[in-house]
């Protein structure tokens, strides 16, 4: 039985999407078509998304059914080559490429569990990535379930033990900076785990990860993880880029409503602030990357202890072997702009440094950085009283 799932937003003209037609004498020809490229697909606790890449803009249609439970997007003017992926997240069973309806590609998406669903499309971003329809499936919780999540929360809070809020930066769809065949996203994922580890076996320190697998978290959604419990510690992991391959070395940012004080500043704050566009939010919800935190006490203060929160950050990542550390930095980094606890971003290294990318890949000095980071936050909790 089909469901009216349908909304104008889910069916999207763009001309050039059109299959382009010429008049010959014999009749009409079809010179050009819509293809799609490949489908992507990657699983977080609380959903699960899909991104189909295609050659052009295209229109497309979203409807849901049910028995069995599945969501079908329809392609017209579109070509592709069968496929199934099976994922079996909980969520989604498979993902289904239909070209049997000539003309029109289906794309079935067969579920486990009931869902929700946002469709958007997407065109080409600075990443390099090209025309994509992107299919953001939530899990429908049970009323057990939101329970149980809630009490979750609230024996993490509870607990009288510190949350420290590690945030690898990028995943899913937004892989950060990408050379010398390291990811950022996956080079902050791997220290990020490590960190949380390195905590974990303090006394009275709760790890907190705002993702833990390759997936894309929106830049509000990390600060509503680590406001929903609690943390009293921010810390953002990345790596760096630059265009002079000998730039290299740790950097350390913290909140500050003042612009960048160099231009290598400014452009790694521009490239961080961008990572929603990168990474994927519905266009309407992409917010400029403006700092409006409201400048009172509490937030001045809080600007203040991420201050000394880097400072202590810095000097620790100078004890990790063979690494090089630059200045302490602010600026108005949209990740940390909503967050009243203290908080930095740490910049591990640039991935264009030969030396920085010698010990970025090296699992061994990925630990001793996530000993460090864990090392510097205590150090400052100590301090702070």
């Amino acid at each position: 039985m089909r469901e009216g799932r349908f909304t104008r937003r889910h069916f999207l003209t763009v001309l050039g999407a059109v299959p382009v037609v010429i008049a010959l004498p014999g009749g009409f020809v079809l010179a050009a078509t819509l293809r799609i490229l490949k489908l992507r697909h990657w699983s977080a606790p609380d959903h699960t998304r899909i991104v189909i890449d295609l050659d052009a803009p295209a229109r497309f249609e979203t409807r849901t059914y049910t028995e069995p439970a599945r969501i079908v997007v329809e392609i017209p003017g579109a070509e592709a080559d069968p496929l199934r992926v099976p994922v079996g997240d909980g969520l989604v069973e498979a993902i289904e490429v239909d070209t049997q309806l000539r003309g029109t590609v289906l794309v079935r998406v067969l579920l486990q569990r009931d869902a929700d669903l946002t469709a958007f499309p997407l065109a080409p971003n600075a990443g390099g990535q090209s025309h994509r329809i992107v299919l953001d499936l939530g899990k429908r919780l049970t009323e057990a379930e939101r329970r149980a999540e809630a009490q979750a929360v609230e024996s993490v809070r509870d607990s009288g033990d510190t949350v420290i809020a590690i945030d690898a930066g990028h995943g899913g769809t937004d892989p950060g900076c990408v050379a010398n065949g390291l990811q950022e996203k996956d080079v902050a994922l791997d220290v990020a785990r490590l960190c949380a580890a390195a905590i974990a076996r303090r006394p009275r320190m709760r790890p907190l990860l705002t993702r833990d697998k390759d997936y894309f978290v929106p830049l509000g959604k990390r600060q509503e993880i680590a406001r929903k419990y609690g943390a009293r510690v921010f810390v953002s992991i990345h790596c760096n880029s630059a265009s002079n391959a000998a730039a290299r070395g740790g950097e350390v940012f913290f909140l500050s409503p003042q612009g960048a004080a160099d231009k290598a500043a400014k452009e790694l704050i521009d490239r961080e602030n961008a990572a929603d566009l990168v990474g994927g939010v519905p266009p309407e919800e992409v917010r400029t990357p403006l700092l409006d935190i409201l400048v009172n006490l509490k937030q001045n203060d809080a600007m203040r202890k991420s201050e000394r929160l880097g400072e202590i950050v810095l000097q620790r990542m100078a004890r990790v072997p063979g690494s090089e550390v630059r200045n302490l930095k602010q600026g108005p980094l949209a990740v940390l702009k909503s967050i009243s606890c203290p908080s930095v971003l740490v910049e591990l290294g640039f991935v264009t440094n030969k030396r920085d990318v010698r010990l970025l890949a090296d699992g061994a000095t990925r630990r001793l950085y996530a000993e460090q980071l864990a090392a510097g936050v205590e150090e400052y909790l100590a301090g702070s009283g």
